[in-house]
């Protein structure tokens, strides 16, 4: 007698925790994208100064906007990337639930 359901949990969890660290993912994407943006109009301009001190020594040339788009895009991309391997996570989680219940 075969059950059409998996008796492990671990499956179902995995999959919601998966689905959860992909919507976190995206949103942070699109929250990075927004504040982006948000430094393009020149919102975060008490940046210059911290980076002037911190940096004050090696004499840079590049505005504030080149650093905060450069550590803005960084996030970003991590954020991108980890969605979509969670996505192919979740994708193997599921062809390893269906093996088992062709097995069990």
């Amino acid at each position: 007698m075969s059950n059409s359901f998996s008796l492990d949990p671990s499956y179902q969890i995995a999959k919601v925790f998966i689905r959860i660290g992909m919507f976190f993912s995206a949103a942070m994407v699109a929250v990075l994208i927004y504040i982006a943006y948000l430094a393009s109009l020149g919102i975060f301009e008490d940046w210059e100064r911290e980076i002037q001190s911190a940096f004050g020594e090696f004499q840079l040339d590049t505005t504030p906007f080149f650093w905060q788009l450069l550590m803005l895009s960084i996030a970003a991309i991590a954020f991108l990337v980890s969605f979509f391997v969670l996505g192919w996570l979740g994708k193997r989680i599921q062809t390893e639930s269906k093996s088992q219940q062709l097995v069990g």
